[in-house]
């Protein structure tokens, strides 16, 4: 990760280098995190100048769940509010520059076209232990009002839990 250091590092000397250095002096210089976690980031530029971080969580990429929608909205408090206050503390502005409320990798070319879910255990990159089928994920227009009521609550507690944030979506 050295190299992402390296470069995220000459990419602020370049932005102060034409900007300026204190209040008012240029832009914040906002890094994402390189998925590897915000907690790798901190010490990197103790002294810098408006700079932040930008991590894009998601449940979907991770380990593959069957548990109930409704536990994704605790969730959400659970793993990533501590997440987001950590680096508050540690690093200094922390956006989430994108999530979703995909909590599997069901979904039409979400992994890339033709490459297959991880949920099912088709995805070209392995592993290849099925936990379900995706059909009751990728048939949204099915989706019961209880259903609708969790999505609705994971994304209020996301929201709540994120602090600042994008909202990703396909459309």
């Amino acid at each position: 990760m050295s190299h992402v250091f390296d470069s995220y590092l000459q990419a602020y000397q370049i932005v102060r280098g034409v900007s300026g250095i204190g209040e008012g002096n240029g832009p914040f210089v906002i890094y994402h995190d390189g998925f590897n976690g915000l907690n790798n980031w901190v010490g990197f530029l103790p002294n810098g100048d408006r700079v932040g971080m930008d991590t894009h969580p998601y449940f979907a990429f991770g380990g593959q769940s069957t548990a109930a929608i409704s536990s994704f909205g605790p969730a959400a408090c659970t793993t990533w509010g501590p997440m987001m206050n950590d680096s508050w503390t540690n690093i200094g502005v922390t956006a989430a520059g994108e999530f979703s409320l995909a909590t599997n990798d069901c979904g039409l070319f979400v992994n890339g076209v033709g490459l297959g879910t991880r949920y099912e255990g088709t995805f070209a990159g392995g592993p290849d232990t099925a936990v379900g089928s995706c059909d009751q994920w990728d048939d949204w227009t099915s989706y019961s009002a209880d259903t609708k009521a969790q999505l609705k609550t994971f994304a209020a507690s996301s929201m709540d839990a994120l602090q600042n944030w994008f909202f990703w979506t396909w459309k």
